[in-house]
């Protein structure tokens, strides 16, 4: 894990999630690819001992509470990066983001947890999930996946499938835009 002031990183993207607070579109295409783009760059510096900037964990936090698209983007990129570095990367979000605007990242890392069998913690940290938020779809759906004792890899296995058809919506062009162009 890479060593860094928590304290002063969560007061920076607290002044930043009042910045950027209204500002997000989740419609906009090119802003949803550049975040997707900047969040594989942000794992790759990770591996490499960088710290993602205040700005970019507080975008992160924002686009995960406004757009399934990103969030279930973060779900399923360990099927392009290393999962102990996607870990690692939800991990730090996680701890610097206020918590009502974590729910979306502490989901993921919970079904992180899961994939990696650290089934308990998982557990553990799912009911904190449900006790901000007990109405979050994806929480009460990990909560039935948890309880039925799924095995990890199939949750994997659903997480890779999930994740191709979400990089292939995020990067598809508005056939809207398509038809006004011809």
């Amino acid at each position: 894990m890479i060593e860094t002031d928590y304290d002063l990183l969560r007061e920076q993207v607290k002044s930043e999630l009042l910045t950027q607070d209204g500002k997000y579109n989740p419609d906009d295409r090119d802003t949803n690819v550049r975040i997707v783009e900047d969040i594989r760059k942000a794992i790759d510096e990770i591996a490499d001992g960088v710290l993602p900037s205040a700005t970019h964990i507080a975008e992160v936090a924002i686009a995960t509470n406004a757009n399934l698209q990103i969030r279930d983007f973060i779900m399923g990129v360990q099927q392009e990066k290393d999962i102990n570095y996607v870990g690692e990367y939800i991990a730090l979000l996680g701890n610097v983001i206020v918590k009502d605007k974590a729910v979306p990242l502490a989901t993921v890392f919970c079904g992180y947890l899961y994939q990696t069998e650290e089934t308990e913690q998982a557990k553990t940290m799912l009911l904190d999930v449900l006790t901000l938020n007990p109405d979050y779809a994806l929480a009460k759906l990990l909560s039935r996946v948890f309880e039925a004792e799924w095995p990890a890899n199939e949750f994997g296995k659903m997480a890779q499938q999930l994740h191709s058809k979400v990089v292939d919506t995020i990067y598809a062009l508005d056939v809207e835009e398509v038809n006004n162009d011809n």
